[in-house]
């Protein structure tokens, strides 16, 4: 489901910007478009999408990991899956979520998976990102542990968590101050097998959905980058091991305004936060 959006917005870096102001993890605007687990690259500061250059799980990689340890043939480098979770909804701090408990003349409505009415404050943009029964892949911290040696991933972003579902919707609002109800209602026939639909119930802003009956949608993942230690660490610090050798990016861009497109950023500017409380 595709909605418009105002010319010389730029929305896939605002949704972007606002989720991962929200989760400290990074939005795939395009679903269906798999982001895979072992991946690095680097984000690209005028699309937000992932440029991959490689992936640790190839055969001119291999050597890398037989160097620093990791016995390939045990497959402990492989990413693992954590058990499916009922539902994944997380959305955009100007945003407040109100109950829907039923709309007249939508059936299944009642018995919706996930439903609920967000309401974006009003001159702001919102974002709203929902997955049904979620799974998600992960490289253990005790190999990325190992992997932080690497010198080539010292100068990466790395894919380290992937949220994989059957069902996603991502929405960003306008600059109205709208309502948006979405439910996620029963399966319904497709092509002799039945999957969930969405339901909207919106004409503004720009919204984004599927089903399927497989995992193979993933609209959220997580990016690290090796820690760089830039002062002696005192005697007295504990060691730093596996996944806290490693941290997470900033969005390779300036603070965003309500159209996606650079704000200035000017000399005595104190706001340095990069995520905002829950």
């Amino acid at each position: 489901m595709l909605r418009r959006t105002q010319p010389n917005s730029n929305p896939q870096r605002k949704f972007i910007e606002l989720i991962f102001k929200r989760t400290g993890k990074y939005a795939n605007w395009d679903p269906p478009s798999e982001i895979r687990v072992g991946s690095y690259g680097r984000i690209d500061s005028d699309t937000g999408d992932l440029i991959v250059q490689g992936t640790i799980y190839s055969d001119e990689f291999r050597q890398r990991l037989v160097d620093i340890g990791i016995n390939v043939e045990s497959g402990e480098h492989l990413p693992k899956d954590c058990p499916d979770e009922v539902e994944f909804t997380t959305w955009s701090k100007n945003i407040t979520r109100l109950d829907l408990t039923s709309n007249a003349g939508i059936p299944g409505i009642d018995t919706a998976t996930i439903k609920g009415t967000w309401e974006v404050k009003k001159g702001s943009r919102g974002a709203v990102l929902l997955m049904h029964n979620p799974r998600m892949k992960h490289i253990t911290a005790d190999v990325l542990g190992k992997l932080a040696k690497i010198e080539l991933l010292q100068s990466m972003h790395l894919v380290t968590k992937v949220f994989y579902c059957p069902a996603y919707s991502l929405y960003l609002s306008d600059k109205s101050g709208d309502r948006v109800s979405i439910a996620l209602l029963g399966s319904v026939p497709v092509d002799a097998t039945t999957v969930k639909k969405w339901w909207y119930n919106t004409q503004t802003g720009f919204a984004r959905c599927a089903c399927n009956t497989e995992h193979c949608f993933t609209p959220l993942y997580e990016l690290m980058h090796v820690r760089h230690t830039r002062t002696r660490r005192s005697s007295s610090s504990p060691e730093r091991i596996g996944e806290q050798l490693w941290i997470t990016p900033p969005l390779p861009w300036a603070p965003l305004d309500e159209d996606g497109n650079d704000v200035p950023v000017y000399l005595g500017d104190s706001d340095s936060d990069e995520f905002e409380d829950e």
